[in-house]
C-alpha cells in the first residue's frame, strides 16, 4: 500500500466522450436517414415535376407567346414559340402563334431600320405631316407664314390684331381642330430651330379663334355655338408665336406639335371675347429636343420651313 500522503496525489482519469449532437437536432437527423422519408421526398419531387409537365398545354404555351408579343419582347417571344413547337408541333395554336411572332419580329426590324435611318440623317429624316391625331382630337395645319401683324377674332368687317415687339417677327398659322369631346384641351405647338444634334425652342404658339358670328358674340352678348365644341365638332383657329428676327435666319425651322393638351378653355365676362384658350405647362415641348423625343409618337413635325 502507498502511504496516505502519496495516495492523495493520484486521481483516476476517465476519457471524455465526444460532444453529442444537440437533442433538438436528433429527430431531424434520424428523419433524414429514414428510408421512408427519403422515398416520400422523392415522390414529392416526382409529382411536382409531373404537375409542371401537365401544365404545359398548347393553350398555356400559346398564352406565353401572346404575353411576350404584347410586351414586344422579341427574344422572349421566339423562346416561347420554340417551346410550343417542340412540345406540340401539330397543335392548332402553333400557326397563329407563329404569325404573331413573325409580325412582331418584322415590326421590330422595321423600327430598328427607321431608327438607323433617322440617326444617319438627323432631323431631316423626321417626316412632316400637317394633320396630327390623338385620342378623339385632330389638329390640321392649313398654312404658316411670317408676318408683321397677327389678325384673329374676325367678325363682319372688324377684327383684332397683335403686332410684334421690336426685333421680333410673328410666325402665324391657320389651323382647324376637330374633336368628339365637348371640351378638349388643345395640343401644344412650339417653334424650333436645328442646333447640331438637337432642336432648340425659339417660340411657343398661342391659340386664338379665327372668327366670330358678329360683334355681339365678341362682346359676349350672345353665344356663338360655332366656337363651342359642345355644339360643333370642328373649329377654325389661328395660332401665333413671336420669334427673334436673328433666329429666323437659322433655318430650317420646325413646327412641332405634342399630343399633350396644353391649352385649356376659359371664360371671363370681362374680356372680349369672353371665351378664350390659355396655355399651361407643356412638359413634352422641352427647351431642347433630340431625335429620340419623336420616337414614341408624343411629338410630330407639322411643318418644316427652310
Amino acid at each position: 500500500m502507498l502511504p496516505a500522503a502519496l495516495a492523495g496525489c493520484f486521481r483516476s482519469e476517465k476519457p471524455v466522450p465526444p460532444a453529442a449532437a444537440p437533442l433538438a437536432a436528433m429527430p431531424a437527423m434520424l428523419a433524414e436517414a429514414d428510408p421512408e422519408v427519403l422515398a416520400l421526398k422523392a415522390e414529392v419531387a416526382r409529382l411536382t415535376a409531373e404537375n409542371k409537365q401537365l401544365r404545359m398545354t398548347p393553350s398555356a404555351l400559346a398564352a406565353d407567346v401572346r404575353s411576350a408579343v404584347v410586351a414586344q419582347n422579341g427574344p422572349q417571344a421566339q423562346a416561347a414559340l420554340k417551346r410550343l413547337a417542340d412540345s406540340f408541333p401539330f397543335s392548332a395554336e402553333l400557326a397563329p402563334a407563329t404569325r404573331q411572332v413573325n409580325a412582331l419580329l418584322a415590326r421590330l426590324q422595321a423600327d430598328e431600320t427607321e431608327r438607323k435611318r433617322v440617326a444617319a440623317l438627323g432631323f431631316k429624316a423626321l417626316k412632316t405631316r400637317p394633320a396630327f391625331f390623338w385620342s378623339d382630337t385632330e389638329l390640321r395645319l392649313h398654312d404658316a407664314s411670317f408676318t408683321r401683324r397677327w389678325i384673329f377674332d374676325s367678325y363682319g368687317s372688324g377684327w383684332s390684331y397683335l403686332d410684334p415687339e421690336k426685333g421680333q417677327r410673328l410666325l402665324t398659322a391657320t389651323v382647324s381642330v376637330s374633336s368628339k369631346s365637348k371640351d378638349p384641351a388643345l395640343f401644344g405647338i412650339g417653334a424650333y430651330v436645328a442646333d447640331g444634334p438637337k432642336l432648340t425652342q425659339v417660340g411657343s404658339f398661342r391659340y386664338r379663334f379665327a372668327h366670330w358670328m358678329d360683334f355681339g358674340a365678341v362682346l359676349g352678348n350672345h353665344a356663338d355655338f360655332r366656337n363651342d365644341f359642345g355644339h360643333t365638332s370642328r373649329i377654325p383657329f389661328t395660332v401665333g408665336a413671336s420669334i427673334d428676327q436673328n433666329v429666323i435666319k437659322r433655318r430650317p425651322l420646325y413646327l412641332v406639335v405634342t399630343r399633350e393638351g396644353c391649352h385649356k378653355r376659359h371664360q371671363d365676362r370681362l374680356l372680349q371675347p369672353p371665351i378664350h384658350y390659355l396655355p399651361e405647362s407643356c412638359a413634352s415641348l422641352k427647351k431642347t429636343l433630340t431625335v429620340d423625343d419623336f420616337r414614341d409618337g408624343t411629338l410630330a413635325v407639322l411643318k418644316r420651313i427652310d
